[in-house]
């Protein structure tokens, strides 16, 4: 089992100017003893994955559209679009 398993992360930002679709489909795994780097140019993502990942997005405008984290030794959490437009899910322990 993985240590973090991160599947179809995908997180918009709802402006005045329309969607910015900031993480669009992310997926990645990391197994006991390796090291993963995200990598990528300026405003590629990167830190609205990770941002994503912990809960920490602003909202609004960001909105965690889709997407599912599992962690060995942690609560796993599912986001998920509700009719509020918020995200729906378990939380982190």
């Amino acid at each position: 089992m993985p240590l973090l398993e991160v599947e179809n992360l995908r997180t918009y930002f709802h402006t005045r100017a329309g969607i910015i679709r900031a993480v669009d489909g992310v997926s990645f795994s990391l197994e006991e003893g390796e090291t993963v780097g995200i990598v990528g140019e300026s405003g590629s993502g990167k830190s609205v994955t990770c941002y994503s990942m912990l809960g920490l997005v602003p909202q609004p405008p960001g909105r965690i559209e889709s997407g599912t984290r599992a962690s060995t030794g942690l609560t796993s959490f599912t986001a998920r679009a509700n009719s509020s437009g918020r995200y729906a899910g378990n939380g982190y322990r």
